[in-house]
C-alpha cells in the first residue's frame, strides 16, 4: 500500500482465516506467554479435567481473530482498542478453527474512526467455540469508510 493509498472499509466486510492447531502450536504458545497450565500441556493432568485431553488454550484458538483484523479486515495499521471474548467450546490439537470477522459499525472521530468487529471461530464441525466483540482504533490517514 502506497503513502496516500487508503485502505477502503464499510460495514457488512467480512474476512475469514483458517488453521489447525498442533502441540507444537501449543507448546510454542506455552513457551512464548509461560502459560504451562497442565490442562494444556500434560495429557495425564488434563485427563483429570473436564475434557479428559489437552485443550488448546482458549486465547490461541481466538487469536485468530486478531490476525483477521491486523491483516484483513480493517487490515494494517487498525490497532486494537478493547475485546469481550467468549471461549464456548474446547479446541483440542489436530481441531481445524475457521475464524470469520464482520465490521458492524463505525464511529467517526476527528483524527480516527472506532470499528466495532464481530467474530466468531467455528471448529471443522461448525460448533462455534470463541465469541468476540472488538473495538479498533483506524486512523483517518490510514483508513477510508465507504457508507
Amino acid at each position: 500500500m502506497s503513502e496516500n493509498e487508503k485502505r477502503i472499509c464499510r460495514v457488512g466486510d467480512k474476512a475469514y482465516l483458517s488453521k489447525t492447531f498442533t502441540e507444537a502450536d501449543m507448546k510454542a504458545f506455552a513457551e512464548l506467554t509461560l502459560d504451562d497450565n497442565g490442562m494444556h500441556m500434560d495429557p495425564e493432568f488434563a485427563a483429570m479435567g473436564l475434557f479428559h485431553r489437552p485443550v488448546v488454550h482458549g486465547i490461541l484458538a481466538g487469536s485468530l481473530l486478531s490476525s483477521i483484523m491486523g491483516t484483513q479486515l480493517p487490515g494494517h495499521g487498525a490497532v486494537i482498542m478493547s475485546q469481550d471474548s467468549q471461549y464456548l467450546n474446547p479446541v483440542f490439537p489436530g481441531d481445524t478453527v475457521t475464524a470469520e470477522v464482520t465490521l458492524t459499525g463505525i464511529e467517526e472521530k476527528e483524527k480516527y474512526y472506532i470499528a466495532t468487529l464481530d467474530g466468531v471461530c467455528t471448529n471443522q464441525d461448525g460448533i462455534p467455540v470463541v465469541k468476540a466483540v472488538t473495538k479498533e482504533l483506524m486512523l483517518k490517514r490510514l483508513f477510508e469508510i465507504e457508507k
